[in-house]
C-alpha cells in the first residue's frame, strides 16, 4: 500500500518523510515536535520504520562578484553543514534513520520539487508565525508548500511566546 498505510495483515511501506529545515528556532521546533509526536512512535511500532530526509535549501549567490561569492559560498556551506548536523543528531537521538540533503535554489520550489522526485509521503515544515502583511510581502514557504506539494504537509506552528 502506498503512503505507509496498511490494510489487513499486509505490511505497510515505510513512511518517507521530508523535513525542511533552516537555522531558525521555528524550524528546529518543527523537527522536535514531529520527532516527539509522530515519527518516534511510528518508528517504534513499525518494523519497516520511517525514513526521514532532512533538507536545507540554500539560495544561490549572485555570480557577479567572484571573490566575495567564493567566500560567502564557503560560509553558506559551513552553515548548512552545521544546521544539518544538529538536525541529524536529533533524529539519531530519537533512534530514527535519517539522511541529509542540501538543495540550491528558491526554497519554495526546491522543497516541492524534492517531494515529487523523492516520492515523499509527508512534508514537515515549521511556521515563523508571520502576520498577514509580512507574509504577503515576504512570502511564506509553509503556505506555498501546503498548496503546491504533492503530498500531505504538516505545518508546525511556533510555540507560544512566554509572557
Amino acid at each position: 500500500m502506498e503512503g505507509g498505510v496498511s490494510s489487513g495483515g499486509a505490511t505497510a511501506a515505510p513512511l518517507n518523510v521530508l523535513v525542511a529545515i533552516d537555522d531558525s528556532d521555528e524550524s528546529f521546533h518543527a523537527l522536535r515536535w514531529a520527532l516527539d509526536n509522530i515519527l518516534k512512535q511510528k518508528s517504534e511500532t513499525d518494523q519497516n520504520s520511517t525514513v526521514v530526509t532532512i533538507a536545507q535549501v540554500v539560495e544561490p549567490l549572485p555570480r557577479y562578484a567572484f571573490p566575495v561569492v567564493e567566500t560567502a559560498s564557503k560560509v553558506q556551506e559551513e552553515n548548512a553543514a552545521r544546521v544539518l548536523s544538529r538536525a541529524f543528531e536529533m533524529c539519531r537521538d530519537s533512534s530514527l534513520k535519517a539522511k541529509t540533503i542540501i538543495l540550491e535554489g528558491d526554497p519554495k520550489d526546491k522543497i516541492c520539487r524534492a517531494v515529487e522526485e523523492m516520492n515523499i509521503n509527508l512534508l514537515i515544515v515549521g511556521s515563523r508565525g508571520l502576520g498577514q502583511i509580512k507574509r504577503a510581502f515576504l512570502g511564506s514557504v509553509s503556505d506555498y508548500c501546503s498548496h503546491h506539494a504533492k503530498c500531505p504537509v504538516l505545518v508546525v506552528k511556533p510555540p507560544p511566546k512566554k509572557t
